[in-house]
């Protein structure tokens, strides 16, 4: 069992501000990581399931074990920056959370194989967070509060359920893939607040028992563009506010599948 708690901390604004950047490599069952970052450059990176002879992803490594890990970084204020990763290789059971309050922003969380829970949540500035995942029952989360927003989650496996809120004044967007194959998986999407909005979610080809519930709102200009690959699907599309509402589907299935779809515009 690995435990670490890290603080890197920036309260003043000398010159040489902003360099309080965190990197986190380890491996094995049990880790649990609490990293926490306040002040002007920031940039995270924590790696979990590479060997001794491992390093960050980009670079090569060799997976091992990351298993039941509790893997947890908070960044406050400034440039931000933070990932989370695991490698490849029996990495089930795991918690990830990135939480991320103010600035420039920007999150990865990627975790891979079985029975994990992935949570993002970004409050105010730039925004954008995205999350990989591979492997079945596993949860999936992202809530962007306030300023420009985007949030994508690209997927492989089943029985997954993925949420993604955003909320505040305009430039939102949402995108989620599910890959081929991918069976009763679930999609709640919620946005709101005035204008731009926007989202894209694809499930592609044999992804069976798929429900997707979208709810836009808000002063207007919103747009959806769903394609769907799929056998059996039900669907639920809201959009409501002060008109610019569009909503454009692809419904590939055609014969041996089931299809509910309910579409309201107001």
């Amino acid at each position: 069992m690995v435990r670490a708690i890290m603080l890197s901390l920036l309260i003043s604004l000398p010159s040489f501000a902003g360099d309080n950047s965190l990197t986190i490599k380890t491996k094995g069952t049990g880790t649990s990581i609490t990293a926490k970052q306040v002040g002007n450059g920031n940039e995270g990176y924590i790696l979990c399931g590479a060997n001794s002879s491992g390093s960050l992803p980009g670079t090569s490594y060799v997976s091992h074990t990351c298993g039941s890990a509790t893997l947890s970084t908070t960044v406050i204020g400034n440039s931000n920056n933070t990932r989370l990763y695991t490698v490849w290789s029996n990495n089930m059971d795991n918690n990830y959370t990135i939480t991320i309050d103010g600035n420039d922003n920007f999150a990865w969380l990627d975790q891979d194989e079985d029975d994990n829970t992935s949570t993002i949540t970004q409050t105010g500035d730039d925004n954008h967070a995205e999350q990989l995942g591979s492997g079945d029952d596993n949860t999936y989360s992202i809530t962007q509060t306030g300023d420009d927003k985007y949030a994508k989650i690209f997927t492989f496996g089943d029985n997954s359920a993925f949420t993604i809120n955003q909320y505040g004044s305009g430039e939102h967007n949402t995108y989620i893939y599910n890959h081929s194959n991918a069976d009763n998986n679930t999609a709640s999407v919620t946005q709101y607040g005035t204008g731009n909005k926007d989202a894209d979610i694809f499930f592609y080809s044999d992804a069976d028992n798929t429900t997707v519930n979208l709810t836009q709102y808000g002063a207007g200009a919103h747009v959806a563009n769903m394609k769907f690959y799929t056998d059996d699907y039900n669907l639920n599309v809201t959009q409501s506010g002060t008109t610019n509402q569009a909503y454009t589907a692809t419904f590939n299935c055609t014969s041996n599948c089931t299809k509910t779809i309910t579409i309201t515009q107001e």
